[in-house]
């Protein structure tokens, strides 16, 4: 009887050659992690630099209750402020979600009227059931200034030629007191635009939240939170304000009014495209976003008869955008 013979085995392990292409690639691997951790440590300081913004006294004062006339503020793009900006979302669509009627109203300089009541006698005062009659109605019964806010109804439909870069958003929520409304929020978005020599060039955005003071005071609403971001030119290393004019951020609202106003015909027609609501008048509104880059021109070729083209262009330039109802509680 014949042995069997020896069964043949693979060796096991790798060998030399093996072992150096495998160290090799280990090598540009982590050389590449390397310059990419370098490249991106050394331009965090261009992304997330600070630029001090001239808004001066007045407009410091009215936007944060400082003295200074400097604002030391984040350019964009910038990720901590953007998750500002998602906080003040959410503490937004909490207060609208209380709310008994939203108001949008635009600006064409800083607010300086923050109330926590405004008078109104449901026997003497017409039904407030648009923003030109609430407009109308602080006023006559608030006394505020006729030049602090615009009577707008949309682009197209008004005689400046650019819409308002600033508004304000007032949130009415459910009174203790007779006579009085609430106001249970207040949220200002203002846009600065910068062009002279020796001033930083672009915009300085910001949107606040004003609430009761925990202080306990009546009156005015206080500040309560919210982000601020300065957009550069979409042109990079623009020489000349025109090169870079086309930069903007509006139209802040639309508002849409119920559809049973279309029959009456307004002059001119491109009022009558925005009478879409079924049953409740409702706003888109925007706010600047911290994580773009620049709030450049973006394109829009709708129609002026589609209600679209008033706002097309946002859709581009931020991803805060909300539909608000004007009268959440009816």
């Amino acid at each position: 009887m014949k042995p069997c013979p020896p069964t043949q085995q693979t060796a096991g392990g790798f060998t030399a050659v093996e072992l150096l292409l495998v160290l090799a690639l280990s090598a540009i691997v982590i050389g590449s992690v390397v310059v990419s951790a370098g490249t991106l440590i050394r331009s965090q300081p261009r992304v997330a630099s600070l630029v001090s913004v001239p808004l001066g006294a007045d407009r410091i004062l009215s936007f944060y209750g400082s003295t200074a006339s400097t604002r030391e503020t984040p350019t964009a793009p910038h990720y901590g402020m953007a998750a500002l900006a998602e906080e003040l979302r959410e503490q937004f669509n909490t207060d609208i979600i209380s709310a008994t009627a939203v108001f949008c109203l635009p600006r064409d300089s800083h607010n300086t009227w923050r109330p926590s009541t405004i008078p109104y006698n449901p026997v003497q005062h017409g039904e407030l059931d648009t923003p030109q009659k609430f407009l109308a109605h602080i006023i006559t019964a608030a006394s505020v200034s006729p030049t602090l806010y615009r009577d707008y109804r949309n682009p197209l439909n008004t005689s400046a030629s650019i819409p308002s870069a600033n508004a304000s958003i007032f949130i009415l929520g459910f009174s203790k007191v007779e006579n009085q409304l609430k106001v249970l929020a207040l949220y200002d978005i203002d846009l600065v635009r910068f062009t002279a020599t020796g001033q930083p060039q672009g915009f300085h955005a910001s949107v606040k939240r004003y609430t009761d003071d925990p202080l306990g005071t009546a009156y005015p609403l206080a500040f309560a939170g919210g982000y601020e971001i300065f957009y550069p030119p979409s042109v990079p290393n623009a020489t000349a304000a025109t090169q870079w004019s086309s930069d903007s951020f509006t139209p802040l609202f639309i508002t849409f009014e119920r559809a049973t106003r279309r029959a009456y015909r307004e002059t001119p027609e491109t009022i009558n495209r925005f009478k879409v609501a079924a049953e409740r008048p409702f706003y888109f509104i925007w706010w600047p976003d911290p994580a773009a880059r620049h709030i450049g021109p973006q394109p829009n070729t709708l129609s002026a008869t589609d209600p679209r083209q008033a706002y097309n262009h946002m859709g581009g330039r931020t991803c805060f955008m909300f539909t608000v109802p004007m009268f959440p509680a009816l």
